[in-house]
């Protein structure tokens, strides 16, 4: 069987990216046209890695053995073997012409081995930003390096801007994630609130308090990281900036319904998402967005 060529790999590629692309850029206007290939190699990696630690269908050591197999792939594209699967074809080509570090794909897979073992459930915030530091930090770090940003400070901007997103998808996908025992809320923070288990307790007052104190940090997150959008260039900035907006305009909008993310997931509209990208291309963001403290 004849080997795909480069091109064909990329488009297998995008066809992944663009049918499923959710909250990774790879859809985005601003991201240029000469990157967008290699957006969709990152995103076609991490969504089929994604899926094999989430079938419903495999028992836990199926899904482990089917990552075992992923990260053993990664190995060798990264050591230079020859492959016919056009994802890592893809990716490694992507790897090499944009230089790209290789720690954050290994970061990845340890977060989808550790979704995939089905236990999803946090002692301390601490403990929820050592998953975050591997399921949606190394993105961040990736993007950056398309862009030939590498510097250890913008990395660690990104890494907080990365897990305040994540931690602000947690909570708007709260009622669908305890359905699925998937619990992204720190153990120590329920106590606090006295949140207690069953449906009486996850549709109570008590739940929207804590979706509240979590909505907190990830706006400190967020400031903390904001002042990376003012200082990288170009298409990188507007998209950038277009993110905190984003995620701002739904910090509001959880404020607004007391919290209450449970009865119904809160989202953007389109005119929303539209005024936002003007936004994007035309004003700075602030670093310091709004008077809340985080308790």
């Amino acid at each position: 069987m004849p080997q795909i060529s480069i091109s064909e790999a990329y488009k297998y590629c995008s066809k992944i990216a663009l049918s499923h692309y959710e909250n990774f850029p790879v859809g985005s206007i601003l991201i240029p046209k000469k990157l967008r290939k290699h957006f969709f190699a990152l995103y076609a990696f991490m969504r089929t890695a994604d899926d094999f630690a989430d079938l419903p269908s495999r028992t836990i050591e199926a899904r482990l053995s089917l990552l075992t197999d992923w990260r053993k792939q990664l190995d060798n594209v990264l050591a230079g073997e020859k492959t016919e699967n056009p994802i890592f074809l893809a990716l490694g080509n992507t790897i090499l012409e944009c230089k790209l570090p290789t720690q954050p794909f290994y970061k990845l897979l340890e977060a989808f081995e550790f979704d995939a073992k089905g236990e999803v459930k946090f002692e301390t915030f601490d403990d929820l930003r050592w998953y975050t530091a591997r399921s949606a930090e190394p993105v961040g770090e990736l993007v950056l390096a398309l862009f030939g940003y590498k510097e250890e400070e913008r990395i660690r901007l990104s890494n907080d801007i990365c897990s305040g997103l994540q931690v602000l998808n947690f909570i708007q996908d709260i009622r669908e994630d305890f359905i699925n025992n998937r619990y992204y809320y720190p153990q120590e923070d329920c106590r606090k609130f006295r949140l207690t288990g069953g449906s009486d307790g996850l549709k109570s007052v008590l739940l929207n308090k804590i979706s509240l104190f979590e909505l907190e940090r990830v706006e400190f997150l967020l400031n903390n990281g904001a002042s990376l959008a003012e200082s990288v260039r170009g298409r990188l900035r507007y998209e950038l900036r277009a993110v905190i907006l984003a995620a701002r305009k739904m910090i509001s909008k959880i404020r607004k319904v007391d919290g209450d993310t449970y009865s119904q997931r809160p989202k953007l509209s389109r005119r929303e998402h539209i005024v936002i990208l003007l936004q994007s291309m035309f004003f700075s963001v602030d670093i310091r967005w709004s008077k809340h403290k985080l308790r």
